[in-house]
């Protein structure tokens, strides 16, 4: 019966495990919808070497020394690298050229869309007020400015009368928040209890949001819109931020030129790594079966679950991109989940050696190779994330992609093969030939008492025949 039920928990495995195979590569079309599938590696962000992508060239223009025109540049790097990752782009670089010129390359499908982004060349200043601009009112001190916004974000929030509609975040830079305090004390002395806020120019017309002062955040100001923008639609803020962000630059961005960028390794890069992968993974999982036969298999099943769970997370998590240091993390991963199998493979193996029974083989090698997974692998996730920490951007996706395969491997290795393993004792416990496992003929097996009460070191001298046992 004990049999009979781990044939039928093997068969719905194998099931899964296949099914998971065909979800990682397998597209599809959607049944009653006209959405398609791609499967998780078709989903995973594909990196600028890998993908290819676009590159624009801006030139900078705004008023002052060169010198201050360059640390403005320099300041608003992660702001536009940041603006553009709000359009879905998995990669975006950024970088100065010259003392006046902005070098944007983005990845994915940039080759489907515009890559002219409209908005850094039309981006508008915002201005904070406590004064509301009217026709007896055309001037009014302002407390804050684009200058003072270090990012921005679409959040959900309610109004006064509890109705949902999309806000912006306004986070301010420590100055902003010095100025915003400044704000709140000149309102309290002139008792008033609201602030405006102006895009585009302080005119009656361009007003964009009244705030409540004792609403807002030291750090966040949270902004709802008025006028031509619609506070329920998410793709309005969208463009709203975007208009807001690229006129906190401090200059003016003029587009010079555009180009394709051919992926590093040549055309379908992504086909033939692929394609080597599923190699490498084939030709790595039959040497295990060659070599450990059933528990080669065991581990096989173990190595395809945890792959298949690799290729979920790494689409799933948004940050990651793969490019070529990515895909050496990938490398690392798979190459941990095998050779953790195989250390427990080899120590069953010596377990049994040394004259014990393919149960206790399996539980002594389990034991045995307990520390020396969670060692390896303890080290490896240490040396993961101070790359993460510490290495250039360009090398993130190593650490991420080696984090990640390193807990699936100490998941798959300590606790599926661990499984898989009890789950075939019931169906073959006596043919070690089927396990590969052997030992020399003047070994004899012990019984479960002898394991049980000799050291564990002196276990093969008492094993051989005509040994102290039998004196």
């Amino acid at each position: 019966m004990l049999k009979k039920n781990s044939i039928v928990k093997f068969v719905l495995l194998v099931i899964i495990a296949v099914l998971g195979v065909l979800l990682c590569v397998c597209p599809f079309n959607v049944p009653g919808s006209s959405d398609r599938y791609n499967g998780f590696v078709a989903a995973i962000n594909k990196g600028i070497d890998i993908n290819g992508g676009v590159s624009a060239l801006y030139s900078a223009t705004a008023s002052g020394s060169s010198s201050d025109l360059e640390n403005n540049i320099d300041d608003s790097l992660s702001k536009i690298r940041s603006l553009l990752k709000l359009e879905g782009y998995s990669e975006v670089n950024v970088t100065r050229q010259g003392s006046d010129k902005v070098r944007i390359e983005v990845s994915d499908d940039a080759y489907d869309t515009s890559y002219n982004w409209t908005y850094l060349e039309n981006g508008k200043e915002i201005e904070i007020t406590i004064d509301q601009i009217s026709d007896t009112v055309t001037d009014a001190r302002v407390y804050l400015s684009s200058q003072d916004i270090k990012s921005a974000y679409i959040s959900y929030g309610y109004d006064s009368n509890n109705n949902g509609r999309y806000e912006i975040n306004l986070e301010l830079t420590k100055n902003g928040q010095s100025r915003l305090k400044n704000m709140k004390n000149d309102a309290d002395e002139a008792a008033k209890s609201n602030a405006y806020v102006y895009l585009g120019g302080l005119a009656a017309d361009n007003l964009l949001s009244t705030l409540t002062i004792d609403d807002i955040d030291e750090n966040i100001v949270i902004v709802s819109s008025h006028a031509d923008y619609s506070s329920t639609s998410a793709e309005n803020m969208q463009e709203l931020i975007y208009t807001i962000v690229a006129g906190s630059l401090g200059y003016d961005m003029t587009l010079m030129e555009t180009s394709i960028i051919s992926p590093a390794l040549g055309q379908n890069t992504a086909l033939y790594l692929t394609i080597v992968s599923i190699l490498i993974a084939v030709l790595s999982l039959l040497f295990i079966i060659i070599r450990y036969r059933h528990l080669g298999l065991l581990g096989c099943l173990s190595i395809i679950f945890g792959l298949v769970l690799f290729a979920f997370f790494m689409q799933a998590i948004p940050f990651i991109t793969l490019n070529i240091a990515t895909m050496f993390g990938c490398v690392v991963a798979f190459a941990i989940m095998l050779i953790s199998n195989i250390i427990i493979f080899e120590k069953v193996r010596s377990e049994y050696a040394i004259g014990k029974k393919i149960h206790l083989s399996f539980k002594g090698g389990l034991k045995k190779a307990l520390w020396p997974i969670l060692d390896s692998h303890f080290i490896l996730l240490i040396a993961g994330i101070m790359i993460w920490i510490f290495a250039p951007s360009v090398l993130k996706g190593f650490a991420i992609a080696t984090v990640i395969g390193v807990l699936l491997s100490a998941f798959c290795s300590l606790v599926l093969t661990r499984y898989f393993m009890h789950l075939y004792l019931p169906i073959n416990s006596t043919n070690a030939a089927k396990l590969s496992l052997y030992r020399d003929k003047s070994v004899r097996e012990l019984s479960s008492e002898e394991v049980e009460i000799l050291p564990e070191e002196s276990a093969a001298e008492f094993s051989v025949e005509g040994g102290a046992n039998n004196e």
